[in-house]
């Protein structure tokens, strides 16, 4: 079983901050998407991350560009998160490794979307954003 340790990071929620208001920009100029920060508008991002997995095996991303569009989608994703239901943004270590993400407000809760949002562009849509974040905000 592993342990998980979260601190949290003001940096990062600033760096997440800037990150998400790029993919409003982006879906905006290149999309014609209006993201609202709903709850709802998570199922925009999964479209659009769909699209995109299709269409990286004829365009072959590098790593580093997946991952700059994985802190964009994920940032987003946690930015709605933190706004709708109460979330800090801050450093999960898993088994020694740091990675950004967020603790829930509510629970104990710690998700880390950068890292769910690069599975979804290499995986595919086994790695859905919008059931994970569905399942995020649905009580048990």
């Amino acid at each position: 079983m592993s342990t998980v340790n979260f601190t949290p990071d003001d940096k990062i929620r600033k760096i997440a901050e800037a990150f998400a208001l790029d993919a409003g920009d982006f879906l905006r100029d290149h999309f014609r998407i209006t993201l609202d920060w709903s709850d709802a508008s998570i199922q925009h991002i999964e479209s659009v991350m769909d699209r995109f997995h299709r269409e990286a095996a004829n365009a072959r991303p590098s790593p580093e560009q997946v991952m700059q569009f994985a802190k964009m989608f994920g940032s987003y994703i946690g930015e709605v998160y933190r706004k709708n239901h109460g979330a800090t943004w801050g450093l999960v270590e898993m088994d020694g490794q740091p990675f950004p993400g967020l603790k829930a407000q509510s629970s104990d809760t710690t998700f880390w979307p950068w890292g769910r949002a690069r599975n979804r562009l290499v995986k595919g849509a086994e790695e859905n954003v919008w059931h994970y974040y569905s399942a995020l905000i649905t009580p048990s």
